[in-house]
């Protein structure tokens, strides 16, 4: 009798040994099944991340447009009053060159900058120009200021374009702030070469491309 209730004792502690070591076993499997699913999604998440970074760096700010200082220089020398509506608009667009030598792929016509109480907000194209500033195939140097700051805002919104009849002022001229604006806005040329008392600008749509 002794010896039976010890051999039964024994395969009851096999049991049991055998039993433990299967639960520690399933264990162990469910830790390394565990891993491998945190390894997979670590090699997953790191291309995404890669990706996230890389696309935002190819959103990159519109680049600058080189001439733009020197062109204000040569406005602001052109007639004092244009040098207070620098100072004094909500903000305005500085176009070094417009029309014969300055088209951009894409149908522009000319490239220049937007500056809203005198700081750089961005870059504006010009995708259209009438007829009449092309009479003899001149170019010239443009700048656009905005009377209020809802004027402005309309460039910055792109639902901004000069009326059919719309007329840019010769630089040398002058005029008077109050008697500069017109639905908003004033626009002055220097040509590039000879003279011109004025240019017509109607149609002329600004294609605007924020900084950041």
């Amino acid at each position: 009798m002794l010896r039976q209730a010890t051999s039964r004792e024994s395969r009851l502690t096999r049991r049991s040994n055998s039993s433990k070591s299967t639960r520690m076993k399933k264990g162990s499997t469910g830790s390394s099944v565990g891993l491998i699913c945190a390894a997979l999604l670590l090699a997953f998440a790191a291309p995404a991340c890669g990706g996230s970074e890389k696309g935002a760096k190819q959103a990159a700010p519109p680049e600058r447009v080189e001439g733009i200082n020197e062109t204000v220089d040569l406005f602001k020398k052109k007639h004092a009053s244009l040098e207070k509506l620098f100072s004094e608009s909500a903000g305005y667009v500085v176009m070094p060159t417009v029309g014969e030598g300055a088209f951009i792929i894409g149908g522009g016509h000319g490239a220049g900058e937007a500056y809203e109480g005198g700081a750089y907000v961005g870059r504006v194209t010009i995708n259209e120009v009438s007829f009449g500033a092309q009479v003899g195939g001149q170019s010239y140097s443009q700048v656009v200021f905005f009377d209020k700051p809802a004027d402005f805002k309309k460039l910055k919104d792109n639902a901004f374009e000069f009326n059919a009849g719309a007329t840019a002022i010769a630089a040398d001229q002058g005029v008077s702030k109050d008697g500069a604006f017109k639905d908003g806005v004033a626009t002055f040329i220097i040509p590039k070469k000879g003279l011109m008392a004025s240019a017509a600008v109607g149609g002329q749509h600004l294609d605007f491309a924020a900084a950041k």
